[in-house]
């Protein structure tokens, strides 16, 4: 019988609290970025990890453009945390929550162009920044999570 990934409250949770840190991040950029923004753009910072990214994934289309994306996305994030640029007490990790969904055994698409789905619910994603960023902050502590998966089923 196949692996059926069982529905887990946690993934909402840790898709939200991406949502809610990465709206906030953007609170005061007057620009538009789409939803896996590039740190390094909105901070007008020039960083190339393109052939990182290759390094680390040279199958061709494994793993997904998404993906990809978002682990280029988080060594942004690192670099720029490392080189100074975004100071860690300011901003929390917004790419966090999203990396421990995927080591959690979660997937995501886009729906349409108006639904980030991960396989059990979808969030919108049309006026997201005004949408998350109102949201309560989530531990997101591998303890929290498995408590809540727990409860939750």
């Amino acid at each position: 019988m196949g692996h059926i990934q069982s529905e887990k409250k946690s993934s909402e949770l840790l898709i939200a609290e991406f949502l809610r840190r990465g709206s906030l991040f953007l609170e005061n950029s007057s620009s538009e970025f789409g939803l896996f923004f590039s740190p390094a753009k909105v901070l007008d910072v020039n960083l190339d990890l393109e052939n990182v990214i290759t390094s680390i994934f040279y199958e061709p289309g494994k793993p997904n453009l998404l993906c990809k994306t978002i682990c280029l996305r988080y060594l942004e994030w690192v670099s720029l945390v490392e080189k100074g640029k975004i100071m860690s007490n300011e901003y929390q990790d917004v790419y966090e929550p999203l990396i421990k969904y995927f080591e959690r055994g979660g997937t995501l698409r886009i729906d349409q162009g108006i639904y980030l789905d991960y396989g059990f619910g979808a969030f919108p994603i049309d006026n997201w920044r005004e949408r998350y960023s109102k949201l309560q902050a989530t531990d997101i502590s591998d303890e929290n999570l498995d408590n809540v998966d727990i409860e939750n089923n």
